[in-house]
């Protein structure tokens, strides 16, 4: 596929959260990246209002850790509290995905050309 794109991401530590798991101030990571994220990851790499990511495969390289760490938030009320974030640790992953034109954009229609996005 011609419009496809392949990259790795890797970290010390991974948070992947939605607001269902933010109640209370207690974050608990999924194991692996949620479908948003991934496409973020691939605009953050080539972004063009004329490019939509959709994303194929996610591949799994390391065994799934998971580590509690206390933190202090900011607060400016004066309170100081203590939340539990539940942080995947060492992860790696392999992604796979393509892209296709926005056609709700006719605006940009001169910028579709497949050969200028690879």
């Amino acid at each position: 596929m011609k419009n496809q794109i392949e990259f790795e991401v890797y970290g010390d530590y991974a948070l992947f959260t939605d607001p269902l798991t933010k109640i209370g101030g207690e974050k608990l990571s999924y194991s692996v990246p949620t479908y948003e994220a991934l496409k973020g990851i691939c605009m953050s790499i080539y972004w063009k209002p004329t490019i939509i990511y959709y994303i194929d495969e996610v591949r799994v390289m390391n065994v799934i850790e998971m580590e509690s760490k206390g933190i202090r938030p900011v607060d400016y009320t004066g309170d100081n509290d203590l939340v539990s974030y539940t942080y995947l640790k060492g992860v790696r992953y392999q992604v796979k995905a393509h892209f296709k034109f926005n056609y709700n954009r006719p605006e940009l229609e001169y910028d579709r050309n497949e050969g200028k996005h690879f």
